[in-house]
């Protein structure tokens, strides 16, 4: 071969492979992100520039649901791995669409008869069927759908983990004031009972039953003071930051305390049923196997080789084409038609579960919410009954009469009161929060002022 195509060939040859990717190593370091999570804060300057371009507000911002959500987009890795998988599917269309390379091939061979070399380089390209490659990118992009919805349906389980926590913290802490309230009132009902007994006019078994009932307070303090403290570190854990980091925030609950009215559901539901995140994934999850059935359908067809080529044959310069295919004798690519066949299947029917699951939570979430409501209202009722008797013992007390004792008992009666209705409200926005997953809907936002 002349020594000026040699070196052509050279040039080329390092032309394509000054193009390729290298290898960057990236050693993970388990006690330098050890260390950066344990330094996570809610003032750390990148968080706070994230969340004043997610809002769109240049003011500090308010630790409430909304908020503390996206803390929890930022903080938490259930949201990189959701973006990596996305960044997979993408890499995945890049693959589908690439052509294969040809295939470069010198054979020299040396005539024993004359005595003398034959050599030329000889190309292959790989034709593959018809829609083999249109088959692979529209699978490819519904990867990429299927991802996409993936990062929607973590996104919403971050708002739901924050919102458990929140709904917890809110009730503990309430749960604590009333709990101090009533080790108030059993304490003072222990007291003026002693002062009756030194005055002859109570039992000893009386005082005895008060002391019980004010350590029962107590104790039910001290389990409260527990459950907001556990509340605080659900709270740090939903966010994924430690639990110090909130401490001296001041965590806006109004979300919690004054829901929003769910109002009229049916137009929800039907929405929900055909646009919520995980339908849509498992929609094209099924595009994708529909794909992936048109694909092998598509390769049941031989691909071909064509190779142009040349030879320097002892001073004569010999152009060839060469033209190869598989025979489909022996198959036809029915093994991965019938499997890709029975995964769009299972794909159509896995659709249809995740739809009847969406239901199924759908109306379990709004009848749990319709009993809550019930049971809410029931538990105002008794306690504008227990707010209606304290105000009547109060009239008569202040006139003489009744005893200190009755009152006492009627104060500690609309304490226990408010109590039951607290507990009602725990019930009443756990079904929303329910509800608010089921159909993809914010109810948990309280009224903005204007």
């Amino acid at each position: 071969m002349p020594m000026k195509r040699v070196l052509g060939l050279a040039v080329l040859a390092c032309a394509l492979l000054a193009g390729c990717a290298s290898y960057t190593p990236r050693p993970l370091h388990p006690r330098r992100s050890a260390s950066a999570l344990r330094r996570r804060s809610l003032s750390d300057p990148r968080l706070l520039r994230f969340l004043a371009l997610e809002q769109h507000r240049s003011d500090p911002p308010r630790w409430d649901l909304a908020t503390l959500s996206l803390v929890a987009v930022y903080e938490r890795p259930d949201m990189p791995i959701a973006r990596a998988r996305l960044g997979e599917a993408r890499a995945g269309e890049l693959t589908a669409s690439e052509l294969p390379n040809p295939t470069l091939s010198i054979a020299p061979t040396y005539d024993a008869t004359s005595h003398g070399w034959k050599a030329g380089p000889l190309i292959d390209f790989l034709l593959g069927p018809y829609g083999a490659r249109p088959a692979r990118m529209a699978r490819a992009q519904a990867r990429i759908d299927e991802a996409r919805q993936r990062i929607a349906i973590t996104a919403w389980g971050l708002r739901a983990r924050v919102r458990g926590a929140l709904i917890e913290l809110w009730s503990s802490r309430a749960a604590l004031r009333l709990a101090g309230q009533r080790v108030t009132l059993a304490a003072h009902y222990r007291d003026a009972l002693a002062e009756r007994l030194r005055a002859g006019m109570a039992s000893a078994s009386a005082v005895s039953a008060a002391t019980l009932a004010w350590q029962r307070a107590e104790l039910r303090l001290a389990e409260d003071r527990r459950r907001a403290r556990l509340a605080s570190a659900a709270l740090a854990a939903a966010l994924a930051v430690p639990d110090s980091a909130l401490e001296g925030v001041r965590v806006d609950l109004r979300d919690i305390a004054h829901p929003r009215p769910p109002g009229r559901l049916r137009g929800l539901v039907r929405a929900a049923l055909v646009s919520r995140p995980d339908v849509l994934q498992a929609l094209a999850h099924y595009q994708a196997a529909q794909d992936a059935l048109r694909l092998a359908v598509a390769q049941q067809y031989p691909w071909f080789e064509i190779g142009p080529g040349y030879h320097y044959d002892q001073g004569d310069n010999k152009f060839i084409v060469s033209i190869s295919l598989p025979l489909p004798l022996l198959n036809r690519n029915q093994g991965p038609i019938a499997q890709a066949r029975a995964a769009r299947r299972l794909a159509a029917e896995q659709f249809l579960a995740v739809q009847a699951r969406a239901l199924a939570g759908i109306d379990r979430a709004r009848a749990d919410w319709h009993a809550s409501e019930s049971e809410l209202q029931r538990a105002r009722r008794v306690r504008a009954a227990a707010a209606s008797q304290l105000s009547r013992q109060r009239e008569r007390f202040a006139a003489g009469g009744i005893g200190r004792l009755r009152l006492l008992g009627a104060e500690q009666a609309f304490v226990q009161a408010r109590q039951f209705t607290l507990a009602a409200s725990l019930h009443q926005r756990r079904a929303l929060g329910a509800l608010e997953s089921a159909l993809y809907h914010p109810f948990l936002v309280a009224p903005r002022s204007r």
